[in-house]
């Protein structure tokens, strides 16, 4: 081989070590900031928690006494809706409840939330398996503190209530 087709062969080498350099760092670098504002808003969320936690736990405790799985226990909670066509007060939406740092993939919401459950949001009736026009709202029942189980309860502001023990596929009116 001549002379240049060696340089050329290198420079082309160079080009693209340096080509492959200048990637590893811009990626390194989107990567960094990106953990920087993750861990800027994790610090945000625990402080709010921290508050929030202190604050509940006075209101809790004026509120209730008992454990999670006590207070969601299926008959407590449907004769409670029944008679009061509401849920009770430590139930949260999903939405309320992610804004107080809950992560429904972590199973977290007795960690960020001690003595909540996940409850009140508005159930579709997408298969059609309840009666027509009512509007149902959807409450976890039997919660152990864990990732949520499948039992819910169905109910609308008339007090009807249901219950499913299998994630909405069969229903039990109560």
């Amino acid at each position: 081989m001549n002379k240049d087709k060696i340089k050329l062969v290198l420079f082309f080498i160079i080009g693209l070590l340096t080509a492959f350099l200048a990637m590893h760092f811009f990626n390194t670098y989107k990567n960094e900031k990106k953990n920087e504002e993750v861990n800027q808003s994790e610090v945000s969320i625990k402080e709010n928690n921290n508050e929030n936690f202190s604050e509940n736990k006075n209101s809790e405790s004026a509120n209730f006494s008992g454990n999670i799985n006590d207070l969601t226990e299926e008959n407590t909670v449907i004769n409670y809706v029944k008679t009061n066509h509401e849920l009770p007060d430590y139930y949260l939406t999903k939405s309320e409840a992610r804004k107080q740092g809950w992560i429904a993939s972590k199973g977290n919401l007795c960690d960020v939330l001690p003595g909540k459950a996940i409850g009140g949001d508005h159930f579709s009736n997408r298969e059609k398996t309840l009666p027509a026009g009512n509007k149902y709202f959807e409450a976890d029942v039997n919660y152990n503190c864990s990732n949520r189980n499948a039992d819910r309860i169905i109910f609308t502001k008339n007090g009807d209530v249901w219950l499913t023990k299998n994630h909405y596929k069969t229903f039990d009116k109560k």
